[in-house]
């Protein structure tokens, strides 16, 4: 599901994101501009992001150009899907469930709760452009193996 919300992010300029994960769904604050405080709030339920992965399994790639990103995306040519995608897979790996995603200055901040054990503490987890570069090369090798 952040597979589509990071699709959803690559199709104009966003940044200063947060992503909370709330019963059925997430809801995303994001800034179109750097340094310009006007958020907006969306709000997308489970049902909305599952038509969304199935268009874009539908999908062929696109060639177009993408707008350019500004903050910790301008890094990732690649922009917002692919590495959403990937830490999907990490949060599913991690059984991660209460889901928290702030963008900070020169990173991501990712805070959850592991749902297997009783009464588990949130694990805070902060992903500087070397981890977010590992996470992606990660995802590039697995799928290059399917």
């Amino acid at each position: 599901m952040l597979r589509a919300i990071g699709a959803f992010m690559d199709d104009e300029p966003s940044c200063r994101i947060s992503l909370v994960e709330i019963p059925d769904g997430f809801v995303v604050r994001l800034q179109r501009h750097l340094h310009k405080l006007d958020p907006l709030v969306y709000h997308f339920d489970r049902t909305r992001l599952k038509d969304q992965l199935h268009a874009l399994a539908q999908q062929r790639p696109k060639n177009a150009a993408r707008p350019r990103h500004q903050g910790v995306w301008a890094n990732f040519p690649n922009g917002h899907q692919d590495f959403f995608r990937a830490l999907g897979y990490e949060l599913d790996e991690a059984r991660a469930r209460d889901i928290l995603i702030d963008e900070m200055e020169d990173g991501i901040l990712v805070t959850y709760r592991p749902s297997t054990a009783v009464g588990a503490q949130k694990r805070v987890v902060e992903l500087h452009r070397g981890e977010i570069e590992t996470i992606l090369n990660d995802a590039f090798a697995r799928r290059g193996r399917q």
